[in-house]
């Protein structure tokens, strides 16, 4: 293969390796939104949850008849601790003053802010205009000068204000607040909280009227009820959602590391994943296999490029599932030549499973040969070459990652393979010290090698 196919080659695998990447990332994304969702769901199912504990906890104040300055106290107490808010005051209408108000109860304030608010008057105007509507000062409203005054007269920064009425008249107004909007201890006071102290402000009403109590304290209570239901379903069908997600981002997360381990040995990819980089190692006790096909020049000229490529391919995923048998490192191909090694990724390999995987790689292409048309039989031939000894094995460079091995060791493979014959599996004397109980070895004696010398050879066969 030429150094043009294997750069389109490893394009190819880096595009999959980004495709995947990047619909990990988008799965991520929708898990993350997912998460964000569940969470506004579980806050206001809590907030709800919270709104019922204290209607519920009012109910049976009031069916106890507790005065009216023992019903706010009871009640503001509730707001601060059950609802977190550090400070609530309740500001009554003054007397003959039908739009001035002034703090009648109040819960959370230190000894001297009580002494500063207790006298202030407030007057719920806008431009003259009266206000009647419940609304929210969080860091996000867009300031007026009622909640600027409300801000400065109060000394409670972030609050909700909601209106206490009497036959269709504002009467009082009931402010709660926080002195902080900061997560996860200080969250901001939302629509959530405003609906919840709307709901308590309802049943302040009922019971300062003494009429319709159980009546509006069923509903609202079947109403949180029923939006608790609501809730927990839409938290549950998030959650399945969520799984369902998971499941999808795991199995595509498995592709990409599927992919990634058919470029680089795992130990390399782990490494390459946490630091970014993978360095290249010395190991020492490496077996390094070479086959290449015989004329392969001659055949690539009588038949087409395309039919030429298939063969490669046919040949050399089973060379693949070969190696794979014997635990054996595929390395790279070059053209027509296929290198693999043992030894070369920090675990120990024999030197007896790269032989037997050349024997085996050598008996398919035979009886693959057997199968083709008479004129182009010959063709279907290897040399394969063995050598062991130290090589250095990693990555290098920036991009288009591959893993590779270098060294005299590898060299002398080449060698070997180049001094073997068609249907031979020749060895060196190194590897031959190796496994030499283990096969049946033929000795060549010292051949000569290009730019080596003369090297000791064996060819080897099982016994």
């Amino acid at each position: 293969m030429s150094e043009e196919s294997k750069d389109i080659l490893l394009a190819e695998l880096q595009r999959q390796v980004d495709y995947y990447r990047q619909l990990s990332d988008e799965v991520a994304g929708q898990n993350i939104r997912s998460d964000s969702q569940i969470s506004l769901l579980k806050r206001k199912l809590i907030q709800k949850e919270n709104g019922f504990t204290i209607l519920s906890a009012l109910h049976d104040a009031f069916g106890h008849q507790i005065y009216e300055d023992d019903f706010f106290t009871n009640t503001l107490e509730l707001i601060n601790t059950t609802l977190k808010m550090d400070k609530t005051v309740v500001l009554w209408q003054l007397s003959g003053h039908s739009r001035g108000f002034s703090p009648k109860f109040h819960m959370g304030y230190e000894r001297e802010e009580i002494d500063q608010i207790h006298n202030r008057q407030l007057d719920f105007l806008i431009d003259e205009s009266p206000i009647s509507r419940p609304f929210l000062a969080n860091k996000n409203t867009q300031t007026n000068p009622l909640i600027d005054k409300l801000r400065e007269e109060l000394i409670l920064p972030f609050f909700i204000a909601v209106p206490i009425r009497m036959r269709s008249k504002v009467i009082a107004w009931m402010i709660a607040g926080r002195e902080k909007e900061a997560w996860p201890f200080y969250p901001p006071l939302d629509e959530g909280d405003l609906d919840t102290l709307v709901s308590i402000s309802g049943f302040l009403e009922a019971g300062l009227s003494n009429a319709s109590l159980y009546a509006s304290l069923e509903k609202a209570n079947q109403e949180l009820e029923a939006y608790n239901q609501e809730l927990e379903q839409r938290v549950a069908e998030r959650t399945k959602d969520l799984r369902i997600k998971n499941q999808e981002l795991f199995k595509e997360k498995k592709r990409s590391e599927d992919l990634l381990l058919n470029i680089l040995p795992k130990e390399t990819a782990d490494e390459l994943k946490k630091n970014g980089f993978a360095k290249a190692k010395l190991q020492t006790d490496a077996t390094v296999m070479l086959a290449d096909f015989v004329n392969f020049t001659k055949f690539s000229s009588q038949i087409s490029s395309e039919e030429l490529v298939a063969e490669l391919d046919h040949c050399f995923r089973n060379f693949d599932m070969i190696t794979t048998k014997y635990g054996l490192e595929k390395i790279k191909t070059i053209g027509d030549a296929y290198m693999s090694a043992c030894g070369v990724t920090g675990e120990t390999g024999l030197a007896s499973d790269v032989i037997r995987a050349g024997i085996e790689m050598r008996d398919f292409i035979e009886a693959y040969g057997k199968e083709k048309p008479e004129s182009i039989r010959e063709y279907f031939k290897i040399r394969v070459g063995i050598n062991t000894g130290p090589v250095v094995a990693g990555v290098v460079g920036l991009k288009k990652f591959s893993f590779d091995i270098w060294g005299d060791t590898v060299n002398t493979a080449d060698r070997i393979q180049s001094g073997s014959l068609a249907g031979k599996v020749n060895v060196s004397h190194s590897t031959y010290m190796v496994c030499k109980d283990d096969f049946e070895f033929e000795s060549r004696g010292k051949i000569a090698a290009k730019n080596k010398g003369e090297i000791l050879m064996y060819f080897v066969e099982q016994k």
